[in-house]
């Protein structure tokens, strides 16, 4: 449920964004140069922030894994405890 929160506000984030820079287009009262380059600073930003986002992400599905893994190990471990145990007693 948390994942799907983040790609929500990741698709809002860029629609957005996306929905501004046309707005900003239509009713821009500066030049053709001056807009492009407000448009060319604000792609900058959204990129870098989609950037930030895009790392934030990565670094939790990395932290979820590294939490798997572990997770695996302790029940691989007790799994093998059991089995070890159930041998001893049989023997």
């Amino acid at each position: 449920m948390k994942e799907h929160g983040i790609e929500s506000f990741l698709a809002g984030f860029f629609l957005g964004g996306i929905i501004g820079a046309g707005v900003a287009l239509l009713f821009a009262p500066a030049s053709g140069v001056e807009t492009r380059e407000q448009i060319a600073r604000r792609a900058n930003l959204i990129m870098e922030e989609g950037k930030e986002g895009a790392d934030y992400i990565r670094k939790l599905v990395q932290d979820e894994v590294a939490s798997i893994r572990d997770s695996a190990e302790s029940v691989k471990g007790a799994v093998q405890k059991g089995v070890d145990q159930f041998k001893k007693q049989k023997a």
